[in-house]
């Protein structure tokens, strides 16, 4: 058991969202060849029904067919790099450094497209399963499409993680990375949604350093389904430098992030707070539950009744 004492977050200036390609047969090289442009924006399109573009930021398709995206912040600048196919890595490199890669498994060499709104498609990325990676303001989501009830549920992904770091499951199905006392990071408790916005249940396993995603679609699911598990690793920094409780503030960072997604009960309470890093902010400057809620006004009690974000947010106030 790690000590709340002991705890310190890495200077890691990264949010990482991923979902990985389905296991199973994938798609030829032949057949990626033939991604259309049109494939590829109604790809995107899927994906962004869901998580909306206000947050995709900037990004640049380099000569070697990878995208990057740069972030600034007062600790330097954090860079990550989306792969130029589906059988690549996210890299994420942080203003200190420190990089965490995602790896999307599988012989699937399906190229990257970058579509207008920003959103970067691996369309045919696995069978019946497209994969999508969006850079944002603070850092990057990768999502999988579950086309159709003939997609795999299970989803297989390999963590390339500093030495000696390890990934562990929390009682709340977030995954926490650390090495020794130090935290790197910490996997949000995973979402999905159908084509109707109905959540469907998912949940995580860690076999070593491969994180294991479950999606439980059954008989009624509306597909296609997105699924978009939320990759935190500068909770103290996304705060502004002050939270002054980093175990409970990054539990509450991952609880916010997992929630805000457009159609999510809580996106238009912490939307209307300022943001995740606003509404951590406000957190991180009370010490009772009266005036968290005083604090954040009338979306407070909206967060408030919100079981996940309640038990990682509130319940260590007085």
């Amino acid at each position: 058991m790690i000590s709340r004492n002991a705890l310190r977050v890495a200077a890691v200036s990264v949010t990482v969202a991923m979902a990985l390609t389905a296991a199973g047969p994938m798609a030829s090289a032949s057949e990626a060849d033939r991604i259309s442009p049109t494939q590829a924006a109604e790809a995107a399109a899927v994906v962004e029904r869901v998580t909306g573009i206000a947050d995709i930021a900037p990004s640049a398709a380099l000569a070697d067919g990878t995208t990057q995206s740069v972030s600034t912040s007062e600790r330097g600048s954090s860079i990550v790099t989306a792969p130029a196919t589906a059988d690549g890595a996210v890299q994420s490199t942080a203003a200190d450094g420190i990089t965490v890669s995602i790896g999307l498994p599988g012989n699937n060499n399906a190229p990257a497209v970058k579509t207008e709104n920003g959103t970067i498609v691996y369309h045919g990325a696995g069978n019946n399963a497209d994969l999508a990676v969006q850079p944002t303001e603070s850092g990057v989501r990768a999502l999988i499409t579950l086309n159709n009830a003939s997609a795999p549920t299970e989803y297989r992904f390999d963590l390339g993680l500093p030495q000696g770091a390890e990934a562990e499951r929390l009682a709340d199905g977030s995954v926490l990375v650390i090495k020794g006392d130090e935290i790197l990071g910490m996997f949000a408790s995973p979402w999905a949604k159908d084509a109707n916005g109905a959540t469907v249940p998912t949940s995580y396993r860690v076999e070593g350093k491969t994180l294991i995603q479950t999606i439980s679609t059954t008989p009624g699911t509306a597909f296609p389904v997105v699924a978009d598990p939320a990759w935190w690793d500068k909770t103290k920094e996304i705060a502004g430098g002050m939270v002054s409780d980093t175990w409970n503030s990054i539990k509450c960072g991952g609880a916010l992030g997992a929630a805000f997604i457009p159609g999510a009960k809580a996106y238009k309470a912490i939307k209307a707070a300022g943001g995740v890093k606003k509404v951590l902010s406000i957190l991180a400057s009370v010490d009772t539950k009266k005036g968290a809620l005083s604090a954040l006004g009338s979306g407070g009690s909206t967060l408030f009744g919100i079981k996940a974000i309640k038990k990682a947010c509130f319940d260590d106030l007085k």
